[in-house]
């Protein structure tokens, strides 16, 4: 039997995965954090980094945790965050832009099924629980 992997194994992978999108841009350390619990929701929404991946992380983020519409836009602007859509190419959003927009409804499904609220700033606590049990005390149904 192979060892469940935690939340803070998951998001050291994650980081490991995508150092590409992690630069020196500018922003403040309330930007800073704001990126490190999107990363985290990354993790435990199980979506990958495209724009299909980043789109449903955003529907999840707004219907499923604590954070909610305004102050997630309002988070994205501080940590500049926005720019980092410069980096798709067109081919790229091309690709994934109507695959996400067809399951915008099933993610805000899903996320109104979870049992209770994904704790957006709250994270620290779950770092050493295995993503399976996150998922299950939640109630998160990954989409594919």
């Amino acid at each position: 039997m192979t060892k469940e992997i935690t939340l803070q194994h998951g998001l050291d992978k994650f980081h490991k995965k995508n150092l590409k999108y992690f630069s020196d841009r500018p922003t403040t350390e309330k930007g800073k954090e704001f990126l490190l619990h999107h990363d985290v929701a990354h993790v435990i929404f199980g979506c990958d980094t495209s724009i299909y991946g980043e789109g449903v992380v955003k529907i999840w983020t707004t219907f499923g945790t604590t954070l909610g519409f305004w102050k997630m836009i309002s988070e994205y602007n501080e940590a500049n965050a926005f720019e980092l859509f410069r980096m798709y190419s067109f081919r790229h959003v091309a690709n994934n832009i109507f695959r996400f927009l067809i399951k915008i409804p099933l993610t805000i499904v899903r996320a109104r099924q979870m049992s209770k609220p994904w704790p957006w700033s709250n994270y620290k606590p779950y770092l050493n629980n295995p993503i399976s049990e996150i998922r299950k005390e939640f109630n998160i149904e990954v989409i594919v």
